[in-house]
């Protein structure tokens, strides 16, 4: 979904955005966070070798198709990530979450579980989902203590070695209780 008249919830410093509102230049560095090893090997992945222009087309293709609901994260107006939900399933109403901060100086810091909150609120309380999942390496000590501060539960661990991931979950219902909110119609 491209439609730009989304909303851009904020929290203290941490606003999500729209990804088809990023400039060019928080497109750029978008692109070097995915090109980081680092980076790279947090998400159990390899660093891409997409060009600029590809990485680009292919994200806002898969929003504009609604395969992927992303949004950019800028704190104190300064792009440092992103956070997405895409591999929707119908019913029950599911998706994945994914979130990356780039910005190496501010991991630890909190804003990634500022941005996966205002997310959830996003996905819960404005769509029909019913129940969010990610996967993330089980040695991302940070990682996972963050996801559980948010309200995540540990569902189960799959692979091995350097690659076992802890599988997570958190229902609407679930979310809806930990912040005191009221379903909506």
């Amino acid at each position: 979904m491209t439609d730009s008249s989304r909303a851009s919830p904020k929290r203290g410093e941490v606003e999500l955005r729209p990804v088809n509102q990023m400039s060019v230049a928080d497109w750029q560095r978008f692109h070097r966070y995915f090109k980081d090893r680092e980076i790279a090997k947090l998400n159990g992945a390899s660093p891409i070798f997409l060009p600029l222009w590809l990485f680009k087309r292919i994200l806002l293709g898969e929003e504009k198709s609604g395969q992927r609901i992303g949004y950019a994260i800028y704190v104190a107006q300064s792009f440092i990530g992103s956070v997405e939900f895409y591999d929707f399933n119908e019913p029950p109403r599911q998706a994945v979450l994914g979130i990356l901060i780039g910005e190496k100086a501010l991991w630890g810091q909190g804003y990634g579980t500022v941005a996966v909150k205002l997310a959830l609120e996003l996905i819960f309380e404005t769509r029909k989902f019913e129940r969010v999942t990610l996967q993330t390496l089980d040695h991302n000590a940070r990682a996972r203590g963050s996801f559980e501060r948010v309200g995540f539960q540990l569902t189960g661990f799959a692979g091995a070695g350097k690659q076992r991931f802890a599988h997570y979950q958190i229902t609407k219902a679930q979310w809806l209780a930990l912040n005191n909110t009221q379903p909506q119609p």
